[in-house]
This record gives structure tokens, sequence and C-alpha cells, in this order.
């Protein structure tokens, strides 16, 4: 593995108090800023740069970018604070080795659990979206992991949009990194999920997402064909208001 005295650096934050990394990465980061193209790694992202949603008043896209330039002020509280957004601050509380963590081999910390961070934090995206959405519909409320809506045994819908306290539409979201068997797998549970949705008068909405998807046009074009409301991010974003004022008006 490359980047090994960049690990190391980062590392060390693994020795500090939760309310004392902020300040000690600002630090790392200042001295070091070699140490910058290594933190995407943490949540199992290759790119350099990145167009990450930020929430206010208004949704926008922040690009941050993962060079090891020497950084601005500005540019470095940046970064800390995708690190808290994103969960990386606090992971260094979770973990004894970072060095391990991104090779896989720490118990509990394999890439599995590096891919289910990025599944979090995207499925955090499309929940801080469909609030964002939901503002301008006074009608609709959102629920997140609804128990009353099982999407297998031991399995609650990741969201559910209620209108006037009935539910109506079930939101399921999942990001993928790698392709393989398991997004196949999940596009066909997703068929079997919108027709039994139909059956007890629900609409359900798919958001999927990531690089993964750009080698199974297939599958997709599959999944289109036998869902409704197959979305991606950028769709979601452009299309939520639309869907719901159709409901308005049902």
């Amino acid at each position: 593995m490359t980047y090994l005295t960049e690990i190391s650096l980062l590392n060390s934050l693994t020795k500090f108090e939760v309310g004392e990394r902020e300040g000690k990465l600002v630090e790392i980061i200042s001295k070091y800023p070699e140490v910058v193209p290594v933190i995407p790694l943490i949540i199992a992202i290759r790119e350099k740069s990145l167009a990450v949603l930020d929430v206010g008043d208004q949704l926008f896209y922040k690009e941050f970018r993962f060079n090891n330039k020497k950084l601005k002020n500005d540019e470095i509280l940046d970064i800390v604070e995708f690190c808290k957004k994103t969960g990386i601050i606090n992971l260094f509380g979770e973990i004894n080795d970072l060095y391990a963590y991104l090779l896989g081999m720490e118990v509990g910390l394999d890439s599995n659990a590096r891919k289910n961070r990025s599944g979090k934090i995207f499925e955090n995206l499309v929940n801080l979206l469909l609030k964002n959405k939901l503002r301008n519909h006074p009608n609709f409320s959102l629920k997140e992991e609804d128990s009353s809506i099982k999407i297998k045994r031991n399995k609650r819908a990741d969201f559910v949009i209620y209108k006037n306290n009935k539910p109506k539409i079930v939101v399921e979201c999942n990001f993928y990194s790698t392709t393989g068997s398991k997004p196949i797998e999940v596009a066909n549970s997703y068929i079997d999920l919108d027709h039994k949705c139909k059956e007890e008068k629900l609409t359900l909405i798919w958001v999927t997402d990531g690089p993964a998807w750009l080698k199974l046009k297939n599958v997709v074009e599959r999944t289109f064909n036998e869902i409704d409301f197959p979305m991606n991010y950028k769709i979601l974003d452009e299309k939520m208001d639309i869907l719901l004022k159709s409901f308005e008006d049902d």
C-alpha cells in the first residue's frame, strides 16, 4: 500500500478524544498536506475530486479537491468539515489502526464495512434531500426506518412518505462502488418489492447510485422496464417535486 507515511500521520488521530480530533486534523493538514489524498480512501472513494451535497436553507454542491498541494486555511477547514459530516472524525475513535482498517483486516472493519459506510453516507444524502423537498409539501411527512412497513422479515423500509398520515411512498436506497452479484440480486429483489408495494396500494421509489451501474447497463435497462420509479440521486433531485405534486392531485 502506498501513502504509508501519510497514513501514519493520520493514524495519530486515534489517540485523541473526539473533541480534540478536529483541531489536530487541522494541524496535520496544515503541516503535511500530502495526507489529504488519503482521506477519501477512508470511505472507500478513490476519486481525488468530489462534488458533495451540502445542506442549508438550500441544497447545493460543494466541490472538494483532495490534492496534496499547500492549502489555504478555508480549504483546510472545508476538508475537516467534510471529515466531520461523513463520520471520518468519529471513525478514528472506533478503530485502533488506520493502516489495518484500510487493508480491511481489522475485525469488523473489512471492505464490506467500508462499502456499508459509503452506503450509509448515500442514505443520509437521500434523507436530507427528501426532507428538503417535503418542506414545500405540507400534506406530506417522512418517517425513517418505518417499522410499520416491512421490506423483508427483518428489514424496515428506509423511508416512508405519508400523505395526511397515510403511507403513500416507500423509498429504498443503496450505493454500489463495485460490480458483482450483489447489485444484480438487489435489482431483482426490488422488482419483486415493487409488485408487493402495488398490491398494498403503495408506490416504490428505488434510489440507487454508484459507478458499479455503469458496467451493468443491461440490468439497469431491465429494472427500468419493470419498476415505475427507479432513480439515481440526480433524477430524484430533479423529479421528486413533480412526483409529490402528482400525489397531491390524487
